[in-house]
């Protein structure tokens, strides 16, 4: 236990965002963090994944986004939905006297400014890690758009099979 109790932590990170995308995140934390201890309000909430048109042009991370779902809890959220949660915490953050990002409200850790006020989509709930299940969420949206030409393909082995064994 640390002080104020125990802290909690996840690890969001995509490796395959690569480096620079999560160097400029962890850039916005630290300028965040710096600034509400200097006094200013500030609002750096983490979004859920998000169908964007920049994420979803990565063919990989647009498969995935397919099969990630059936990871629960994880949700990958339409751009409007996320929009709009998104600025109602903006809004909260900056005129709610008791956010975690007014710098009035004490925060046993610097980093519990990005746990509460959070929309995580289920990361924060769900058992594996994000780069854990990136690949098996492909392999399964590839299953689901496969898998009616694989029965096909089945039906008919078999049916040639029958004709072949003398069965029909």
């Amino acid at each position: 236990k640390g002080e104020g109790g125990d802290f909690y932590m996840i690890n969001g990170v995509s490796v395959a965002q690569g480096p620079n995308y999560i160097l400029a995140k962890r850039m916005q934390h630290w300028r965040a963090v710096v600034a509400r201890s200097k006094g200013c309000i500030v609002s750096s909430n983490i979004a859920p994944a998000t169908s964007t048109v920049s994420v979803t042009q990565n063919r990989t991370f647009a498969w995935a986004y397919e099969g990630m779902p059936y990871f629960k809890p994880y949700e990958i959220f339409a751009p409007e939905t996320s929009n709009a949660v998104m600025s109602a915490i903006l809004f909260s953050d900056l005129n709610d006297p008791k956010s975690s990002g007014n710098p009035k409200t004490h925060l046993n850790n610097p980093n519990q400014l990005f746990s509460y006020g959070s929309f995580n989509g289920g990361n924060w709930r769900c058992a594996y890690e994000v780069d854990s299940i990136g690949e098996t969420s492909v392999l399964i949206y590839f299953s689901r758009i496969a898998g009616p030409y694989l029965a096909v393909g089945g039906a008919a082995a078999v049916a040639i099979g029958a004709k072949v064994l003398g069965y029909v």
